[in-house]
Order: C-alpha cells, then structure tokens, then sequence
C-alpha cells in the first residue's frame, strides 16, 4: 500500500497492514468425526458463516488494479461458498428452522450484490415457512426496507434531477434547496440498503454540487462514518474524514472528525504495537514443526514466560476493536485467544463470554446462542457461567423460542445465590410466562411460541390437533 496522503505519517499505514493480516485470522470450526458421516446441520451451517464472516472481514482495496480485481474474485468465491453451504442447510432441513436462518443470509448475500428481487424471494420463504416466527418478522421487515428505498431512490434521483437542471438554467434558493435535499435523501436509500458504494458516490456528488448547503458538511462526515464503522475501510476514510476539516473547517463536524481521526489513529497504532509483541513472543521454532504437520500444544507455541502477556495483548487488542465499533475483528481476536492459548483456562473462558456478549449486542442472537453454549461446554466452572445463562435466555426470547427462553431464565434463578443484577427481572419474566389467563391449561409462554392468544380459551397450541 502507498502511505497515508492528508498529512498522516507511516505508522498508519503499518498499522493497517498488520491489520489486514491479523483479520484473516479465524475461528477454527470443528468437524463432526469419521470420514464417512454426513456433516450435522449445525456443523454445516458453522462453515456457512464461517465463509461469510472471512467475505464480510475481507479487504479488497489495492493500488494494482488487477490485484483488487483478484481480491474481488476471492470475495465473490466466498460468498458463493457460503451461500451453497445455506442451501444445502435448506434442502435438508425439513423442520424448518435451520432453513429460515439459512433463507436470512442468503437474502443478506443477494443484497450485496444489490440483487433486491432475489433477496425478497429469500424473505418471502422465510415468512412460508414460520409466518409468526422471529425471522418471519425480520424478513418482513426486510422487504419493506427494500421497496421503500427503492421507491425513495426512484422518485428523489427523478426530482434532483429535474430541479438541478432548473437551478443551472434558472438559479433560485428553493430549487438549490429541492435538488440537493433530494440528493441527500438518494445517498441515505442507498445507504439504508446496505449499499454503500452508491450511497457514497451519492453523499460525494452532494458535497460536490451543493458545497454551500447545510447539509453539505454532514454528507462529508457520513461518507468517513461508512468506511469506518459499515465497511471497515480505515485507509478509505481517512481522507473522507479529513475532507471535512479541510473543506468545512467551521461546522460541528469538523470537530467531530479531528477528535476521530486523533483517537483513531491512537487505536490503531497501539494495536499494531500489541500484534508485534504478539509475534515477538511466538515460538518460532513450534510454528516451523506445526507446518511440518507436528502436533503443537497451544502452551508450546509462545516463548516460555510470556503466555500471560500474550492473553493481556490480545485482550487489549479485541477491546480496541471494540472501541472502534468494529465487532468483527474483536470477535476473531478473542476468537483466536481462545484457540491458541486455551490452556490459559480463565482466559479463554472469558473470551467466550466475549464473543457472545458482541454477537448478541449485534443482534446475531442464534451465534450468540451457540457461543454461550460454548461456554458451558468447555468453560463450566467460569465466573460467567450465570451471566451467560441469563443473557442466553435473552437471546432465545429475542428470537422467539419462548420455551427455551422460560428454561433458561428458571435455570438461572436456580443457580443463582442472593442479590443480582438480573435475578428479579428473572423471576418477574417467569411469572409472567407461567400466567393462564384463560385458563385452557396453556401457559403464557407456549401461548406466544405458538402465536396463540392467552386472552381466548378458543385460541391455544393444541386446537389444531
């Protein structure tokens, strides 16, 4: 990569290059054993995602265009992986449940390729399949995002570009004001349509044609916003960001945008000092065996003493992320704490946690589900085993396993000794779901799973029995 321009030293763009190396890093998925067995949906379903998450985290910018052009094939490769891994989930999937999941990614896969009539096909199944479920409800949601901005994109581009040849034929402060209000309006369709390459060619010209409109230093700031925090594109936003002190020095977001790119370039420079000292303390020798196809113990592969201040680097590291808002790749540095110091017991019990706490806070509440499994599974002695029962519960109310939410939430009132943060919300929702208002012998909660009403003894889970 070429240095930073806009008066931005090196370090930046070493940073950003470790980065790009540490992204790729991922979680180890495990397989189901014997060669001959059919891989458990669960398991293929992992690789699915698996396969997204490395599409979605992948950098394709470069100065050789043909290089960029190879890294796009890469993307589309994985992309396309993912989405014939969903599609083998829904042929087999005969219950249901997996399949509407599957149906959801592959709709989100469509609208990257801004393929909107394919994505509505895929939420139109989902809705067949559970029309009251959870998913149900956010495809429906999904189609009527797709076709409100489509129409938005439709009617606003017609009326920008309309008033914008009056106003260059007839200068006048209310057809300046329509044509660039409509082109704003152009860029954020765009942008609530998750595609930010139109959305931000679309704030561009905004900024471009309209420079004296109010409007003009918040498209500026907001093209700097979607690199940062929707691609994860720190080289591309950093001259969006800088654009706006340089062309709005006096506007609110002028300050917002130094502040930024001050705390930022911080960030990223200490995570670039943590990776190095993260690779100081591999043990190289172990790593040249490991490739060797020698079975290397996660304690062999650091420099003996230094396992604890690998753990704190990559904790620090994941918490940067964080800040950054950069869910992603705090995931897969926790992830990856967890898979190569995992005799750090404590540790990796506690990047576990992690990684569903960020799962959950991105509403992936069935990732999350899966994590707080992993938990338990390999960490049932952590100090966070009753806080992720409960947040699990959440999770599966969320998404409207209202069953296995009820058995959650009473398991962690069983486990849980004295006052805590969430024992009487606990209790409060068990109450709740144990209600029979109509008394025809449903409680609440398999009530609201079977999308019956607790309100009309006619209306209950078995009266189609």
């Amino acid at each position: 990569m070429n240095r930073f321009t806009y008066g931005f030293d090196l370090r930046i763009g070493r940073a950003y290059l470790l980065i790009l190396a540490f992204a790729f890093l991922s979680v180890t998925i495990l397989g189901c054993g014997g060669g001959f067995n059919i891989v458990p949906i669960g398991a293929k379903i992992q690789n699915a995602d698996s396969a997204f998450d490395e599409a979605e985290t992948m950098d394709i910018r470069d100065d050789d265009p043909a290089k960029m052009e190879e890294n796009r094939a890469k993307q589309r490769a994985l992309y396309d992986r993912a989405m014939t891994l969903y599609l083998e989930v829904i042929e087999r999937d005969t219950k249901g449940k997996w399949a509407q999941r599957a149906h959801y990614q592959i709709a989100k896969i469509y609208k990257r390729r801004y393929d909107w009539d394919k994505a509505i096909e895929h939420y139109d199944a989902i809705v067949a399949l559970d029309p009251t479920g959870y998913y149900a409800n956010e495809a429906k949601g999904g189609t009527a995002n797709i076709r409100k901005n489509r129409d938005i994109i439709k009617i606003k581009r017609a009326e920008y570009q309309n008033y914008k040849a009056i106003y260059d034929s007839e200068p006048t402060d209310e057809t300046f004001n329509i044509a660039a209000e409509a082109l704003y309006e152009v860029a954020r369709a765009y942008e609530s349509l998750e595609n930010y390459t139109e959305s931000t060619r679309n704030y561009e010209r905004m900024v471009e044609e309209f420079p004296e409109h109010p409007k003009a230093p918040q498209a500026q700031f907001q093209i700097g916003n979607l690199y940062f925090y929707k691609i994860y594109d720190y080289i591309g936003g950093w001259p969006a960001y800088t654009a706006v002190v340089e062309k709005f020095p006096d506007s609110y977001e002028a300050s917002q945008a130094g502040t930024l790119l001050k705390q930022t370039s911080e960030v990223l420079t200490e995570i670039s000092f943590l990776m190095d000292e993260i690779d100081k303390f591999r043990n190289k020798k172990a790593v040249e065996y490991q490739k060797t196809g020698r079975k290397i113990t996660p304690a062999d592969m650091w420099v003996m003493g230094y396992s604890d201040q690998v753990v704190q680097n990559f904790q620090q590291i994941a918490g940067n992320w964080e800040r950054l808002r950069n869910f992603p790749r705090a995931i897969n540095a926790y992830s990856t704490l967890v898979r190569d110091l995992s005799h750090k017991k404590f540790a990796a019990a506690d990047a576990m946690y992690r990684i569903g706490t960020l799962y959950q806070q991105g509403a992936e509440y069935e990732r999350a589900i899966q994590a707080y499994d992993n938990l338990f599974e390999n960490a049932p002695e952590s100090v966070w085993r009753n806080e992720a029962v409960y947040q699990q519960a959440v999770c599966y109310r969320s998404i409207r396993e209202f069953g296995a939410a009820y058995e959650g939430f009473k398991a962690y009132m069983s486990i849980t000794k004295g006052d805590t943060p969430y024992l009487r919300e606990a209790e409060q929702i068990v109450r709740q779901y144990e209600l029979d208002q109509d008394e025809d012998g449903y409680l609440f909660y398999q009530e609201q799973e079977a999308g019956t009403s607790d309100q009309d003894a006619n209306s209950h889970p078995g009266m189609g029995s």
